[in-house]
C-alpha cells in the first residue's frame, strides 16, 4: 500500500514539475485528479438501494420455507415500493412474498421530537414533504400486481394485532425503514419487534442523515436497540456484503421473536473439503 502511495506521489511530483504556476498546478489537480478520484471511487463503493432487493428474495428463496413479507415504512408515492413488487414478479416469488406499505401519504408530520430535528440550521425535514398519492398509487398497482397491501395512516394506528399476527405466517425478510424520523422508527420496531424473526435484513434509507450521528434520526433508533432499548436478546448487526461496505443493511437478531424462518433441509453429504495437493490453488 505504501508503495503505491509513493509511486503515486512520484507521479504527481513529475506532472506537476511540467506544468507552469500555482495556480495552473492547483487548478490542473483538482479538476484532473481529485474530482475524477473522488468520481471514480464512490461509483465503485457507492450504494445503488434496490439491487439488493433482489439477492434478499434470492438467498430466502434459496434457503428457507414458507411465505414470507415485505415491509416498507415511509412509501411516499411508491418510487421504490413498485420496484420491490416487480422484483417479486421477476423473480417467480409473487405467490411466497407479500409486499406491505405503510404511510400517511400526508407527507412528513411536525418534528416535534428534539431527535428528529437537524443538527445543522437549514437541513431540517419540513412538514408536509414526501406526501404521496395514495389513490394513484392503490390504482397503479391494482392493476399490475396482486401481491401487495397499502396501509394508510400513522405506523402505530396501522400495526393492527391483526396485522402483526399474519406476519407470523408471512415472516418479514426485509423491512425498508424510510420514514425519516428517529420517533417514527422507534414506533415501528416498538410494535414489530417480537414479529421479526432473526435473519430478517433491515434497511434504513435516511440512516446518514445529520452525519450519521447517535443523537438523531435513524442512527440513534440503531444505537438505542444495541443497547438494548427492545431486550437484551435483541441486536441489529451490519451486513457489510449486502450494503456494499455501508452503514445502511443490518440483519436483525432476535432471540425472543414469535417464529423464526425455517431452513430448508440441507444435503446430507458431509462438506468437509478433501486434499489435492499443497499449492495454493484450490
Amino acid at each position: 500500500m505504501h508503495d503505491r502511495a509513493d509511486a503515486f506521489k512520484r507521479v504527481l511530483k513529475v506532472v506537476g514539475s511540467l506544468l507552469p504556476g500555482e495556480r495552473l498546478k492547483t487548478a490542473t489537480y483538482l479538476n484532473c485528479i481529485a474530482a475524477p478520484r473522488k468520481f471514480v471511487r464512490k461509483s465503485i463503493g457507492g450504494f445503488y438501494r434496490m439491487d439488493h432487493i433482489y439477492g434478499i428474495c434470492r438467498e430466502f428463496g434459496r434457503l428457507y420455507e414458507g411465505k414470507f413479507s415485505i415491509l416498507e415504512f415511509g412509501v411516499a408515492d411508491g418510487y421504490s415500493f413498485t420496484k420491490k413488487l416487480y422484483a417479486t414478479r421477476y423473480l417467480e416469488m409473487e405467490d411466497q412474498v407479500i409486499v406491505h406499505g405503510f404511510d400517511t401519504f400526508e407527507g412528513l408530520p411536525e418534528n416535534r421530537d428534539r431527535a428528529d430535528r437537524a443538527l445543522v440550521e437549514g437541513e431540517e425535514w419540513i412538514e408536509g414533504q414526501y406526501h404521496g398519492r395514495y389513490e394513484d398509487l392503490f390504482s397503479y398497482c391494482a392493476s399490475r400486481y396482486s401481491n401487495f397491501r397499502l396501509h394508510k395512516g400513522l405506523f402505530q394506528d396501522t400495526l393492527t394485532d391483526g396485522l402483526l399476527a399474519e406476519f407470523e405466517e408471512h415472516l418479514p425478510i426485509l423491512i425498508w425503514i424510510d420514514c425519516d424520523y428517529y420517533s417514527s422508527t422507534r414506533q415501528v420496531f416498538e410494535r414489530l419487534t417480537p414479529y421479526i424473526p432473526s435473519g430478517c435484513v433491515i434497511y434504513f434509507d435516511d440512516i446518514n442523515h445529520n452525519f450519521g450521528s447517535r443523537f438523531t434520526g435513524e442512527m440513534r433508533a440503531v444505537w438505542e436497540i444495541n443497547r438494548g432499548a427492545l431486550g437484551d436478546r435483541v441486536e441489529l448487526v451490519p451486513d457489510y456484503e449486502l450494503s456494499c461496505d455501508t452503514n445502511r443493511v443490518y440483519r436483525f437478531v432476535n432471540l425472543e421473536a414469535r417464529v423464526q424462518h425455517r431452513r430448508r433441509p440441507r444435503p446430507a453429504a458431509d462438506p468437509v473439503r478433501y486434499r489435492r495437493d499443497d499449492s495454493p490453488f484450490p
